[in-house]
């Protein structure tokens, strides 16, 4: 992937590297992780593949010291896109909230319900008045499926719900107890956090 920003003033600077995760989940967001350098001054620049398409949006750097240590990371495009059409329809960007905290299933708990492998997002939490509570969801449950969409790790029910407009009504399928269950959620607005 090739990496296009403006470190330090420096116009049009372009870095090369790899994906090294497609799906990096990060303080509850998915991102593209790649080892191509991105400096400060950077961010807001775009993330090319081979063929020369926009797979991503640089935004940020890990990095214990200030410079880059090759771990880099990209919004993807399918989302700035979405981003961009709310921006564009509204002014403003929401996203959506189920109200819980969630762990992967563990290879343990797999074994015992006969699966090949983990799947599923094990719910810890259920907060208080939460489009989650409200639906019925408990510590403990299993989510399996959320709008129709396969939940096989905690991404793809963290995309799911994020993408789905507020006030939208959802079919949730949870594992509970050892029997399938499929609860309806109106999902909830995911309050913006204070830059």
């Amino acid at each position: 992937v090739l990496a296009i920003g403006n470190p330090m003033g420096l116009e049009l600077s372009t870095s090369q590297g790899i994906v090294s995760k497609k799906n990096r989940l990060l303080g509850g967001r998915l991102y593209i992780q790649t080892t191509a350098p991105i400096a400060p001054g950077s961010s807001g620049g775009p993330l090319f593949n081979n063929e020369g398409e926009v797979v991503g949006v640089n935004t940020a750097i890990l990095s214990p010291g200030g410079g880059s240590v090759g771990i880099g990371f990209s919004v993807p495009s399918d989302l700035v896109q979405t981003i961009v059409a709310d921006l564009a329809d509204d002014g403003t960007v929401e996203r959506g909230w189920l109200g819980v905290q969630i762990r992967p299933m563990s290879p343990e708990v797999a074994n015992v319900l006969g699966y090949e492998e983990p799947r599923g997002a094990v719910i810890e939490a259920v907060s208080q008045d939460s489009p989650a509570a409200k639906a019925g969801l408990k510590k403990g449950d299993i989510i399996l499926s959320f709008g129709g969409i396969k939940v096989d790790d905690l991404r793809d029910l963290t995309r799911a719900v994020a993408t789905t407009t507020p006030e939208t009504a959802a079919e949730v399928v949870v594992l509970r107890k050892g029997a399938e269950q499929t609860l309806d959620v109106t999902v909830g607005a995911l309050e913006p956090k204070p830059v």
